[in-house]
This record gives structure tokens, C-alpha cells and sequence, in this order.
């Protein structure tokens, strides 16, 4: 049995913003996370049709922007027409798909970022160095986490920059073995789904002195358990709750 890492190191991180009350990913989540205290915020990004990096989660368009079609087919203008908050609530009518100059510009210095980079079939290439280019010049490369499922842009992202903080996420549908494919990328961090989470991944987590992040974790008495076992963070869509717990030693 290997000692935990101390309790100091622990980082609260919102999951795509404030999301679990708030429109994901958008200006309104950000600052409400920000309210509640997270050290990190957690963000999708993926390339428009015309290469501008935005931030947002899924291939299609529809669950949040109540459009047809896939983001990457559309223009940064054509994307700024849509609403992404009216989904969550009508009073959030007006929040729109932000860039990642404008997230940053936002966020403002007063959270660290971890950017789950998004790749699908037919992903145009390139968002690797332009979200190196984009948070070297807002002078943010040594407070971001670059994470992904996809192992070969971490790679690229390595590549392009040896200093920079890598995160490998993983979960059940996961091919690779995470633990090898963070070594080969000499990685900082793996991103473990709330699922797969063991005291016997931690100990060969820590073995390779990587730090354990756990998504996406909701519940108090689950968050509780986890900071037990030494996790260095948690992934929650309800940052607020982080300050529920019984045991707070960040």
C-alpha cells in the first residue's frame, strides 16, 4: 500500500461550468463557477467550419442550440445566431456559443482551465496549435490541463509544446490503457469516469506519479468517499456542493 498524496493538492473543477443549474459551457456557467469557488474550469472545444475554436460539447447542434447539423459544418457567424441557454431555462435566453478568446476573456485569470479538446469523424485538423497559440498569448499555457478521449491529439499537443499539462480522460468504452498511453505522452493527469474509480487504480496511478481527477461526480456522499481514497480532484457539474462536505481540507 503507497501513502495518498496530501489532501492540499485537491482541485475542485466544474464540469463544463457551473452546468448542473446553468446552460453548459456558456459565459453565464463560467461565472457562476467562479461564484462557487472552483479552482478549475472544465470546457469543450472544437473547431467552426471557418477555424475559429469554440467551445462546445457535442458533434450535432441540436440538444443545445436547437439547430440542425453538425457545429463544424458552420460558420463563427452563422454559430453566434444561436441561443445555447433558452434549452435550460427560458430566462437564459440570449447566452451564445462563445470562442475560446472570449471563455478566457470571461474567466479573466480568476480559475485555472482544463479544455477537453473534441474530435469526431471528419474533426478538421489544426485546434491543436491554435489553442496553444491562443493561451500561450493570454499567458494561460501553465494553468490549463489540454485533455482528451483522443490520445493521438495529446500527442500532437505534446509535440507542439513539451511543456505543456496533458490529461488523459478515459471511461468504459476506452480501448487503451490509460496508464500507458500517459506515460507515452508524459502526462500529468488521468481523468477517470466516477465508474471505474478504485483505490487499486489509484495506487498505479500514483505509482506513476500521476494526479487522479474523477468525473463527473454529483452527489456529496460520493465526493466524500473519493476525497477519502486521496483523489487529487473531482469533476462536478455542481460546484457549489464542494462546500457541503464534512471534510474540507482545501
Amino acid at each position: 500500500m503507497i501513502d495518498q498524496p496530501p489532501m492540499a493538492t485537491f482541485i475542485k473543477i466544474a464540469h463544463r461550468g457551473a452546468s448542473g443549474n446553468f446552460p453548459e459551457n456558456t459565459g453565464l456557467a463560467f461565472e457562476k463557477a467562479i461564484e462557487a469557488r472552483a479552482d478549475t474550469i472544465e470546457l469543450d472545444c472544437q473547431l467552426s467550419q471557418d477555424g475559429h475554436v469554440v467551445v462546445f460539447h457535442d458533434e450535432r447542434l441540436g440538444r443545445t442550440a436547437g439547430a440542425r447539423g453538425r457545429l463544424k459544418d458552420k460558420t463563427l457567424d452563422q454559430l453566434k445566431k444561436l441561443d445555447v441557454g433558452q434549452w435550460r431555462k427560458k430566462s437564459y435566453k440570449g447566452e451564445r456559443i462563445l470562442t475560446i478568446e472570449e471563455a478566457l476573456e470571461i474567466i479573466g485569470g480568476r480559475a485555472d482551465l482544463c479544455l477537453d479538446i473534441k474530435h469526431f469523424p471528419d474533426s478538421p485538423p489544426g485546434i491543436e496549435i491554435k489553442l496553444l497559440f491562443i493561451v500561450s498569448r493570454y499567458d494561460y499555457l501553465e494553468r490549463t490541463i489540454f485533455s482528451s478521449f483522443d490520445y493521438r491529439c495529446l500527442s500532437r499537443v505534446r509535440e507542439l509544446a513539451p511543456e505543456a499539462r496533458i490529461g488523459v480522460i478515459f471511461d468504459a468504452a476506452t480501448k487503451a490503457d490509460p496508464l500507458e498511453a500517459a506515460q507515452e505522452l508524459a502526462a500529468g493527469s488521468v481523468h477517470i469516469h466516477k465508474d471505474l474509480a478504485s483505490r487499486e487504480f489509484l495506487e498505479r496511478a500514483w505509482e506513476q506519479g500521476l494526479d487522479v481527477y474523477v468525473w463527473t461526480v454529483n452527489e456529496v456522499r460520493e465526493m466524500e468517499k473519493l476525497m477519502s481514497w486521496g483523489v487529487q480532484g473531482i469533476v462536478s457539474d455542481f460546484p457549489e456542493k464542494f462546500w457541503k462536505l464534512k471534510w474540507k481540507s482545501f
